[in-house]
């Protein structure tokens, strides 16, 4: 039932509510994509998310850091999993703002993760703490945006293309 939760359309229903412009390029891309590349296929049928990572611990923890390859401007969302005491253990770290967050077992965050530094406080020993986590290549998005090539190839093929989307860059989602 956990598992059924996390991977649900909740995530995806936390972007469309708090990001919807977000959430509205990212499923034009996708479903872009998927015309292109017909063997592909999203992750999990219910998920906008393309990505997913698994943190089966038994002690998950991570030290401050961003995650630079994401999109600079979407929303990675974080379960925490496990048996722990949240009220001594297993909090997440908002370097940024300066904030430290009980997070249970169970709960999910929505974080602009290529931006901000985060983390994650260790548990006891006797403990134990996973987390599923789904987030978006900021690359994946650009090879759709460039005619599903790279930025090197989209400006050597199409420089005049190249330089227009450059210069939309501003009043971008």
């Amino acid at each position: 039932p956990v598992a059924r939760v996390i991977v649900s359309d909740v995530p995806s229903g936390v972007l469309s509510t708090f990001a919807p412009r977000i959430h509205e390029y990212m499923s034009s891309c996708f479903q872009r994509l998927l015309q292109h590349h017909e063997g592909l296929q999203m992750n999990f049928p219910c998920s906008i998310y393309p990505a997913a990572s698994f943190n089966f611990g038994p002690h998950a923890a991570s030290v401050k850091h961003t995650d630079a390859a994401n999109e600079a401007c979407n929303l990675c969302v974080i379960t925490a999993l496990g048996t722990f005491n949240p009220k001594t253990s297993g909090h997440i770290v908002l370097y940024a703002l300066k904030t430290v967050v009980e997070f249970p077992s169970g709960s999910t965050i929505a974080i602009a993760s290529a931006v901000f530094p985060h983390g994650n406080t260790s548990v006891k020993d006797d403990e134990y703490r996973q987390s599923f986590t789904q987030y978006c290549a900021g690359g994946l998005l650009r090879w759709v945006e460039c005619g599903f090539r790279t930025l090197g190839d989209f400006a050597a093929e199409d420089p005049e293309g190249k330089a227009a989307s450059d210069a939309s860059l501003p009043g971008r989602v």
